[in-house]
């Protein structure tokens, strides 16, 4: 098999990362490129290594919640709650997509020494940012009646509810006014401090969710557990920020039209991508709580838990490699940017493929034991509960095969290229729901949950062919490299399903999650002898070395070389 490298640590005939065409300047930016290469690998390996442990604990707390939150709240306090993150999710989008202007353009900056306009980028976000989430959180607050029956909040909620929105809201707004911050480290290629700080702001709100759900605070809660998380992790990140990075300057004096421009083009195309992308993620519970009612949207929030929750660890690839892309796209040769573009793509895309297909597989071929022992007997568990998990899963397997494509599309500046993705989803739902509700005879959750998987599935192997096609890349490369590693897990778990299946069966449930401990050691320990023995190459195994190290290294309260 082809080896594909994250980056190269050596320099390569066909590697050239020099910004100036200048020939007296490519001769002096090449004797430093063994240092750069070695630099931007080290960073991203070191920022994919923390986002994933970060997106790891916040996993376990989404999971570990659910039985919990169910049991104190119910399933239609439960669906309310989704849904309140459904509506601020929409509202952020006024100024999400600054933190993509920040991130491209700060690592630009960045790695061309322009501190200058690094600051002033920031400066001007912020001037536009603050006043901005300040006027969406008053237009809610005084404007709540006209936007309350979005929501569709039952009578005994409607009071909870709404403080819950507002509490929720109003740290929304203020987290994205400031949290610039944390998008300059992220160009700086410095994700690594920030996931740290965001791990202990989910331990804070865990516990505080235990604490204040348990005391009977019920949705407001949850709010204000939100809160608590929001002050940690911020706080530590701005902090953190003005100690990192020495050339840092805010002032109202750097406010410039160049900026404005960077925020209006490039962070309104993307702001309105992400508006997309947030419909389309939440689509299914948004259609449930529309078409049937909240309980709906609860149901397939519960059906989507988990794929939602372990696709967060894949995208960690994604965080690291916006910076990453936009770094390499900056300081290389025309003549040989696609190159380095296609190889940072393959193997960005091969290494998410695989941690995707570790979670993807496990939980497909186990998903009635799983259920059986996450939920217990107290939720109505049926099989179509059952096939729409698995069906969730494994279009989640799609999905996050678009991540690198669009990440490297907004490391080009190429953003319109992710209408690749959101246009044919938006087409093919409009005939996918109106399918299930004619087959089903009714709306059904099941139903709405398969029409939103298959368009789901249909438009990411849209995107995919067009970044081929920009990347120059064969599709027999791409096959051989990225999809073909990732069926390897699948062949572990097939192996363990049937006796997994018998034995949860026959035990209560803590017995029964006895068995999936044990199974999943056994595919854990399986996938690695697999990948190690027929899939992964020398340097990917040293890299795997690497991170065992360092892993071991900060269990020992210190940071280990790889």
């Amino acid at each position: 098999m082809t080896e594909v490298h994250m980056i190269p640590d050596t320099p390569d005939k066909e590697v050239d990362w020099t910004v100036d065409p200048d020939a007296g300047r490519e001769l002096a930016a090449a004797s430093t490129a063994p240092a750069l290469l070695h630099e931007v690998n080290r960073n991203f390996s070191r920022n994919v290594f923390a986002t994933i442990l970060a997106r790891v604990v916040n996993m376990l707390r989404g999971v570990v919640l659910v039985p919990f939150l169910l049991y104190h709240l119910g399933l239609e306090a439960y669906g309310i709650w989704t849904t309140i993150f459904i509506l601020v999710s929409y509202v952020g989008v006024t100024t999400l997509g600054l933190s993509n202007v920040y991130i491209k353009y700060v690592a630009e900056f960045h790695a061309r020494r322009e501190y200058d306009k690094a600051n002033s980028l920031l400066s001007t976000g912020l001037a536009i940012t603050i006043p901005l989430c300040c006027a969406i959180f008053l237009a809610f607050l005084f404007g709540w009646k006209w936007y309350s029956p979005w929501l569709h909040l039952p009578p005994a909620h409607a009071v909870d509810g709404k403080e819950a929105v507002l509490i929720v809201l109003g740290v929304f707004l203020s987290a994205i006014a400031l949290n610039g911050f944390g998008d300059v480290l992220a160009g700086s290629q410095q994700i690594a401090a920030t996931q740290w700080f965001l791990i202990l702001g989910i331990l804070a709100e865990f516990v505080a969710i235990l604490w204040l759900v348990g005391a009977g605070r019920g949705i407001r809660g949850l709010a204000e557990a939100y809160l608590i998380r929001t002050v940690v992790a911020d706080g530590l990140t701005i902090w953190w920020t003005w100690k990192k990075l020495k050339w840092l300057r805010i002032s109202p004096r750097l406010v410039r039209r160049d900026s404005i421009r960077y925020v209006l083009h490039f962070g309104g195309v993307v702001q309105f991508q992400s508006m997309l992308s947030i419909f389309l993620a939440s689509v299914e519970r948004v259609a449930g709580l529309v078409l049937i009612g909240a309980a709906a949207a609860g149901l397939l929030d519960v059906a989507k838990k988990w794929p939602t929750s372990f696709s967060t660890v894949p995208m960690a690839f994604f965080a690291a490699l916006l910076p990453a892309a936009s770094h390499v796209d900056a300081a290389s040769q025309k003549s040989v940017r696609i190159d380095n573009l296609r190889t940072l793509y393959l193997s960005s895309s091969r290494y998410a493929n695989l941690c995707t297909s570790a979670f993807v597989a496990l939980f497909s071929f186990f998903a009635a034991p799983v259920l059986h022992v996450w939920l217990g007997a107290q939720f109505p568990m049926g099989q179509r509960l059952i096939v729409l998990f698995v069906i969730f899963n494994l279009a989640m397997q799609f999905h996050m095969l678009t991540g690198p494509g669009t990440s490297m599309f907004r490391g080009m500046g190429r953003v319109y290229e992710e209408f690749t993705y959101s246009i044919p989803n938006l087409i093919l739902l409009g005939v996918t729901l109106p399918a299930a509700r004619w087959i089903e005879g009714r709306w059904t959750a099941f139903g709405i949950g398969v029409a939103v998987a298959v368009a789901t599935v249909v438009s990411a192997c849209v995107l995919m062919g067009r970044v081929l096609f920009v990347l120059q890349l064969p599709l027999t490369r791409f096959l051989r490299v990225v999809i073909v590693p990732g069926l390897a897990p699948y062949v572990i778990a097939g192996v363990l399903a049937w006796p997994v299946a018998q034995l949860v069966a026959v035990v209560n449930r803590w017995q029964g999650a006895g068995v999936l401990l044990a199974a999943g050691i056994l595919y854990t320990a399986g996938a690695i002898a697999v990948l190690n023995r027929w899939v992964l190459t020398d340097a990917e195994k040293q890299k795997e070395i690497g991170w065992y190290r360092r892993g071991l290294g900060m269990l020992r309260g210190r940071e280990a070389t790889a």
